[in-house]
């Protein structure tokens, strides 16, 4: 494996259930996960799971099914990225879209031709 810097790494991971304190609970007692209230509501929990990416719990809107586990990769440009998944047969499922308070960030949520679920997302500049 080579130690060259990673070109579009997995940087963020979201896990969405039906009741988002029970979610919270089983990965917190699982993995002794960390959470902290999110610029982006009161159901999206933010985790702090230590080393790695960062990730958040929540409960499933926009198309999404109703329990999930998704990994992002970070990307330069989400709205391009989203025609190139289009144009090689997958599917944008939410967004392109900017998350309130958070200086910047654009996600949207996607899958492959096979149907499996993934996001990208491009942090704030700077």
């Amino acid at each position: 494996m080579s130690n060259a810097t990673a070109v579009n790494p997995i940087g963020w991971f979201e896990i969405a259930g039906t009741d988002v304190e029970k979610t919270q609970a089983f990965y917190g007692d699982l993995f002794g996960w960390q959470f902290s209230d999110s610029p982006i509501g009161p159901g999206y929990r933010m985790v702090d799971a230590g080393e790695g990416p960062g990730g958040g719990v929540t409960t499933a809107e926009g198309g999404l099914p109703s329990t999930y586990a998704i990994f992002s990769i970070v990307v330069p440009d989400v709205s391009a990225s989203c025609e190139r998944i289009k144009e090689l047969g997958g599917r944008v499922l939410v967004g392109p879209a900017e998350v309130p308070d958070s200086g910047g960030l654009v996600f949207a949520n996607v899958e492959d031709p096979d149907g499996n679920h993934f996001g990208v997302f491009c942090p704030p500049a700077g």
